[in-house]
């Protein structure tokens, strides 16, 4: 699955760490670091890996080049490269593509995880949806109202197609 399965924050945090340490350590030192168990932080490594922040060898986790640039932006910075990177990955573009033409760029909570379910049978729906929504948050492709339970993309996404 082309969605990342790890709180933004989590991802975020895994980077920090492995750039503190010069770009490169054992996933058990950054467990520790993180005061995680392994089974805890490997969604979060999962997710990096999928964004291609890092690579992983013999148990190390190796900062990339574009890991290395997301954290040497601010805020606002990250927040527009996660954009291009989370709106170009295969499931992410499906759901903007639904929200967009089949709503007008606004849905219900309950229309995203009818979508989930009949596109992505296999994953847990809700899990699924507080991923995307924490995801989409984060790097301003969408806004979730959790009053109304509606999800609106934002301006159009970058480089999606």
């Amino acid at each position: 699955m082309t969605i990342p399965r790890a709180q933004v924050g989590t991802v975020m945090g895994l980077l920090e760490i492995l750039h503190d340490f010069q770009g490169k350590v054992d996933l058990a030192k950054v467990a520790d670091e993180l005061r995680l168990e392994l089974d805890d932080i490997l969604p979060a490594v999962d997710a990096a890996k999928l964004l291609k922040l890092i690579q992983v060898n013999s148990g190390d986790l190796i900062l990339t080049s574009e890991g290395t640039a997301l954290l040497s932006k601010n805020i606002s910075g990250r927040k527009k490269e996660l954009n291009n990177m989370v709106s170009n990955l295969g499931e992410i573009k499906g759901i903007i593509n639904f929200i967009r033409k089949e709503h007008g760029n606004e849905v219900t909570k309950e229309d995203l995880l009818y979508f989930i379910r009949q596109e992505m049978p296999d994953v847990d729906a809700e899990k699924t949806f507080s991923w995307i929504v924490d995801w989409g948050r984060y790097s301003l492709l969408l806004r979730y109202d959790s009053n109304s339970q509606k999800i609106k993309l934002t301006k159009s996404p970058t480089k999606v197609v």
